[in-house]
């Protein structure tokens, strides 16, 4: 996906406060995060770290995650 395509996604994107995006990852405030992230790969086209985060986030909008988590000890 590229990051045109991303920006456009998350201009529609209905998002949570919080969101499951796996077993070990629960993501706060997605909003804000979106933004940053957004923010970071518009500024740096080499930084494949926001890239990524935007991908789990936009994987886990679409198909929430509903395993179990990890258990506490």
């Amino acid at each position: 996906m590229t990051d045109q395509e991303l920006i456009a996604y998350f201009e529609t994107a209905v998002l949570p406060e919080v969101l499951r995006i796996n077993r070990a990852i629960t993501q706060y405030n997605v909003k804000e995060a979106v933004e940053r992230n957004l923010e970071l790969m518009q500024n740096d086209p080499k930084n494949v770290h926001a890239r990524h985060r935007l991908s789990e986030i936009k994987n886990a909008l679409e198909h929430p995650y509903d395993g179990p988590e990890i258990p506490k000890l």
